[in-house]
């Protein structure tokens, strides 16, 4: 990714900002395949869109917009590509005006008739599934709609059914008694728990999280005070939410264990920002 990219209406150390946590976004991630891209918003188009570009191919496949705010838009594709291992970049406009231009992808039959399939994979991804795997053309016309719905079929599984794979290659991480340092978790679920070691309700937060190679991590995020319910946070802990991604500077490993087969690494001592 070029580090040098511009936005018109972003400062300079804003992309600059973004531009580092891509490249760590991107570690260990390949372009052999491709890449997933961001296009900049523009005058005309003020919003940043998420593209799927392949090797040989000079259309770009439009999966759908992101937002109109670039930190917004870089932290959806993040949750989207959290366990998919294909890099991410920015890319300008120019890189995508093949995709903008060409309307062949509009379906010329049956409900959705008159709609793209982006728009259709959006609300509906089951019936471009259909289109790729199982609609038999019998006229020409529609043999490039079928190709195109076949990319969000690669797309689906890159972004939906692979995670399931990805998951289960968990591996052990760090040495228990040693430190983790520098990881970018994504939050996979947040349990409320109260310290049954505390008087009253302390409600504490059990996150379980993964990192972008897929190994899964579970620690506590202890309450900031005291609450008025077991079933409520302290107005003085900040909430974790689902999808969040989470920096966490250092950390101990408490200890290793396995279930249903799938490697977890318990964290302690976390020194997150």
């Amino acid at each position: 990714m070029d580090s040098g990219f511009t936005s018109y209406r972003s400062s300079s150390e804003e992309m600059k900002r973004i531009s580092e946590r891509m490249e760590a976004f991107n570690r260990g991630r390949t372009d052999k395949n491709g890449i997933y891209a961001i296009s900049l918003s523009t005058s005309s188009r003020p919003y940043y869109a998420f593209w799927r570009i392949f090797p040989d191919d000079p259309v770009p496949l439009f999966i759908r917009t992101l937002a109109t705010v670039l930190e917004t838009a870089v932290e959806r594709a993040f949750v989207a590509l959290v366990n998919c291992n294909i890099r991410l970049e920015i890319r300008d406009n120019s890189c995508f005006e093949a995709g903008y231009g060409t309307s062949n992808d509009v379906i010329p039959f049956g409900k959705y008739r008159g709609k793209r399939l982006a728009e259709i994979y959006y609300i509906d991804p089951s019936y471009v599934l259909w289109l790729a795997n199982k609609f038999k053309v019998e006229n020409k016309r529609y043999e490039y709609i079928v190709s195109v719905a076949r990319k969000f079929s690669l797309v689906h599984f890159e972004l939906t059914i692979q995670k399931r794979r990805i998951a289960s290659v968990s591996k052990f991480v760090g040495e228990v008694g040693g430190h983790v340092k520098d990881q970018n978790l994504t939050v996979l679920g947040v349990r409320l728990i109260v310290d049954k070691y505390r008087p009253d309700f302390y409600v504490d937060q059990h996150i379980l999280a993964v990192d972008r190679d897929g190994n899964r991590f579970v620690f506590t995020v202890k309450a900031g005070g005291q609450s008025l319910s077991p079933y409520r946070l302290s107005c003085h802990s900040r909430e974790i939410k689902r999808n969040e991604i989470l920096y966490v500077r250092s950390a101990k490993v408490m200890s290793h264990y396995k279930f249903n087969g799938v490697q977890y690494t318990r964290l302690g001592y976390l020194q997150m920002d």
